[in-house]
């Protein structure tokens, strides 16, 4: 996997959650005070303050696909939900494990370990190339000294752990044990946002497995990956109504960034449950996930932004992802019920 010396993706997606964070609280989904740093915005400082929410939407929708905006902002609330609740202490007769540490592969421009509300005590761990690394500790440096809350964002961000590594030449597990903070044995959420497309898949199964020998018991993983049918047929993976052939410009960005995508699997099938997708199978057979949900940005849609009155038609309604929302499996190897087969597609 080549390694760019910034991440255009990571860019983008900063983008994303810049424009959703000009919306007021009561609209919002997404809320981070130090994306606009992050997203590298290439006009004038007074034209981007004029620009407001939807003339930016619209730019980015143009220069990628409809409803680019919102599927990056549905993944994101998504990812920030299982973050908070994974961390978060347990209720009176709850039977969960608080995770204390928060690992997030291919970080890229992430700000959850700023952003979110997750207990002091919980370990932030991010995973990415070094160049992107280096770019990202430089902006959020920027981000912080601009940013309105910047006393919450000091005590936070000295908490994250930045561990340079490119997950397709080296050991995850190695280096994370290799780090005198990290603990292998304790409950751990981790995220793998907007990366499985970009690594082979045989990397992708590489990782799963790494981590499940570097999270203990209680862990969690939050994951997004492309749907197979973008390539295949992407009118089916995006539904009636959507232009699918804008999809291509999404994936020629990612060439343009030398960021190309390598990897992507079909959905579970109709009815099905998400252990039994393709993906689901991968989680089981390297490092004994199992996935409790496969969710498509249809879903996210009815769940996040349809209740405060903002549901996504369908000719902007982009499902060229999936996310899985997996658990640690226990070593006894039962409840899986899955029958092998190819789980690297």
């Amino acid at each position: 996997m080549a390694a760019p010396t910034t991440s255009g993706t990571a860019r983008g997606v900063a983008k994303a959650r810049d424009i959703e964070s000009m919306l007021p609280p009561e609209l919002r989904l997404v809320d981070d005070p130090y994306a606009a740093a992050m997203a590298g915005w290439r006009m004038p400082r007074w034209l981007l303050r004029c620009s407001g929410h939807g003339l930016r939407q619209a730019i980015s929708d143009a220069l990628t696909c409809p409803g680019y905006v919102q599927l990056m902002v549905a993944r994101t609330r998504l990812f920030d939900d299982e973050v908070v609740r994974a961390c978060a202490p347990t209720a009176p007769g709850e039977a969960r494990t608080p995770c204390t540490q928060l690992l997030i592969l291919g970080a890229g421009f992430c700000t959850r370990g700023s952003r979110l509300p997750i207990p002091p005590h919980v370990s932030v761990y991010e995973v990415d190339q070094p160049s992107v690394q280096a770019a990202k500790r430089r902006l959020m440096a920027e981000a912080q000294r601009a940013a309105r809350r910047s006393e919450r964002a000091a005590s936070a961000s000295g908490r994250i752990v930045y561990l340079p590594l490119d997950l397709s030449e080296a050991a995850l597990d190695a280096a994370l044990r290799a780090h005198p903070g990290y603990d292998p044995a304790a409950p751990t959420v981790v995220t793998v946002e907007g990366l499985t497309q970009y690594m082979p898949a045989e990397a992708v199964a590489a990782t799963l497995e790494a981590l499940g020998r570097a999270t203990g018991p209680g862990s969690r993983l939050v994951a997004s990956y492309v749907d197979a049918r973008v390539h295949t047929d992407p009118a089916a993976a995006c539904g009636e109504g959507y232009p699918a052939h804008a999809l291509a410009r999404v994936a020629a960005f990612a060439e343009r960034a030398n960021e190309p995508w390598l990897s992507s699997w079909p959905p579970p099938p109709p009815g099905g449950r998400a252990a039994m997708g393709p993906f689901g199978r991968l989680l089981a057979a390297h490092g004994r996930w199992r996935a409790e949900r496969d969710e498509s940005a249809g879903e996210a849609n009815e769940a996040f932004f349809a209740p405060i009155g903002r549901r996504i038609p369908p000719s902007s309604l982009c499902m060229m992802e999936r996310f899985v929302v997996a658990a640690k499996g226990d070593s006894g190897g039962g409840g899986f019920g899955l029958d092998g087969g190819d789980t690297t597609e």
